[in-house]
Order: C-alpha cells, then sequence, then structure tokens
C-alpha cells in the first residue's frame, strides 16, 4: 500500500508542476465570455443603425412635405415608401407614420389643421390643442409634424442563461419643421 501512495504522491508533485494546457484552459474559460460580450456589441451597433436610419426616414418625409404647398391622402400614402426606403437595408415592417399640419395663431397656441396615419386614420382630431416646443412656438406660423415609430427585436445572449432571447427596443423620432411655400399648409380630405 505504501508503494501505491508514494507513486500517487510522485505524480500529484508532477502535476503541480507542470504547466501545460493553462493557456487553453485559460482560453476554454474566457471565450464564452468574449463571445458575448462580442455578439452583444454587435447588436447594439445595429440598434443604433436602425435608430439612425429613423430619425433620417422621419426627417426625409417631413422635408419633402414642407416642399409642396398642398397635400392629399394619396401623396401622404406615398411617404410611407419614401421612409421604407430610406431604412433599407433594415427591415421597416411595422413602421408607424404619423404626419400633422400644426396652426399656430397669435397668441402662440398651437392647434392640429390636419392630420394623417399610414393606417389612413386620423391620429389627432382637428383644432385639438397640440403642446409644442416653447422655440417652435412662433405666432403665426405653420409646421408640419412627422412622427415615425418603430419596434427593434434587439437579440440578447444569456439574459436568463437559457440561450437567445428577444427584447424588443421602441424608439420613435418626432420631427417638426416649417412649410417652405405660403404660409400655410393644405390637406385635401385629412
Amino acid at each position: 500500500m505504501t508503494g501505491v501512495l508514494i507513486g500517487l504522491r510522485r505524480i500529484v508533485r508532477k502535476l503541480r508542476g507542470n504547466r501545460d494546457g493553462v493557456g487553453a484552459v485559460e482560453f476554454a474559460l474566457i471565450a464564452p465570455v468574449l463571445i458575448v460580450l462580442y455578439m452583444g456589441s454587435l447588436e447594439v451597433s445595429v440598434a443604433l443603425s436602425v435608430n439612425k436610419k429613423l430619425a433620417r426616414a422621419a426627417s426625409t418625409v417631413a422635408d419633402l412635405i414642407t416642399q409642396e404647398d398642398s397635400v392629399n391622402k394619396a401623396k401622404l400614402a406615398s411617404m410611407d415608401n419614401v421612409a421604407q426606403s430610406v431604412m433599407t437595408p433594415f427591415r421597416s415592417d411595422g413602421m408607424v407614420l404619423k404626419v400633422t399640419g400644426i396652426a399656430i395663431n397669435d397668441a402662440g397656441i398651437a392647434k392640429v389643421a390636419w392630420s394623417w396615419k399610414n393606417d389612413n386614420t386620423t391620429p389627432y382630431t382637428a383644432n385639438s390643442t397640440q403642446t409644442l416646443p416653447t422655440n417652435l412656438a412662433i405666432p403665426n406660423t405653420f409646421l408640419v409634424r412627422t412622427e415615425l415609430e418603430f419596434d427593434y427585436d434587439m437579440m440578447m445572449f444569456l439574459p436568463d442563461t437559457k440561450g437567445l432571447d428577444y427584447r424588443t427596443v421602441n424608439m420613435k423620432k418626432t420631427y417638426h419643421l416649417r412649410q417652405r411655400i405660403g404660409t400655410t399648409l393644405t390637406c385635401d380630405g385629412c
């Protein structure tokens, strides 16, 4: 029995001093953490790109509408395609687009002149009071407000250690622009 213990002690001493494979063990411990960090940072950067595209789409829609002296429902419906084109190459299904004409009276009170939503409904009732940033509430002016909302599904790794999980991030961009032609912008049929 003592021969076995002496042999076991010799093996333990040999293993204790052996450093072969330390790099492989360290890599096996750290690699999963690094992969999760890499995938997470990639997903966050894609979400930031989608958010930037959403802002550009809302701005583009507002810019195109304010170049007109009047619009109609068909023209506004085409703005949905404009927003989707700007969002390329990212998916844009489920985007909600609202366009509102806001007249500001001589007292600086903003009221809805007309509004349109991309499901052909009216999101705001005519003559309802709207809250604007103070620097935009200039008396006797007209604004076009575009609101663009989008739900982005972010892929998350190991939130509950069960694998992949999707979290929805609600993104919304709002732009106010002044019309370029005339003092007001009318909408036929809105």
